[in-house]
């Protein structure tokens, strides 16, 4: 029996879920970078660490490009859905004041009015680059302030089962390399 073709694919294998499990951990790690002497080791800190800012940056554009905008929230808090419940709660006001609210009746159309002028003001400045409801820089913020290792526990803990089927890949493709080197190595030795 030849044992190339266990032994290769076998190695194969345990080489490449290795390297992709290495390559994995390495998006994180190491946290800080590490010097020897005046040296800085390469590769240090992890790639995540190193970019976390640009990669904060990527994230909040992504975030409100795909998900969820400033322009979608200003629309929700202006929209014809956000008139109705002015108009509704104006006039619940109007009513639960009894006499004084029937004689201001007549000036319901300019309260609606001037409550939803407020609200689209404070939506405005609101949604408004580094307003209080800035999505994309809400996003980035809080990207930069987490700690790293909090950081990587959040994007393990949504992709930890993608990055299991990487190494799992690795490991598949090692085999299949090490097959063709069981085969390289039985045509040009004849064992």
């Amino acid at each position: 029996m030849n044992w190339d073709f266990l032994l290769f694919p076998a190695i194969g294998a345990a080489i490449g879920a290795l390297t992709n499990q290495i390559a994995i951990k390495m998006l994180f790690r190491p946290h800080r970078a590490i010097h020897l002497g005046s040296w800085r080791l390469p590769f240090t800190p992890g790639l995540i660490p190193s970019q976390r800012g640009i990669i904060a940056r990527n994230m909040a554009e992504t975030f409100e490009s795909q998900l969820l905008s400033g322009e979608q929230i200003h629309s929700a808090l202006t929209g014809a859905r956000a008139r109705e419940m002015a108009e509704a709660k104006v006039g619940e006001m109007l009513a639960s004041l009894g006499p004084m609210g029937a004689m201001a009746e007549a000036f319901r159309p300019t309260i609606v009015a001037k409550v939803l002028a407020g609200v689209e003001e404070m939506a405005t400045e609101f949604v408004a680059e580094g307003g209080e409801l800035d999505v994309g820089r809400r996003v980035e913020d809080r990207i930069n302030a987490m700690d790293i290792a909090h950081l990587e526990e959040l994007v393990l803990g949504f992709s930890r089962r993608q990055f299991r089927h990487i190494t799992f890949f690795g490991g598949v493709l090692g085999a299949l390399i090490g097959v063709v080197q069981a085969l390289l190595n039985l045509t040009l030795h004849g064992s």
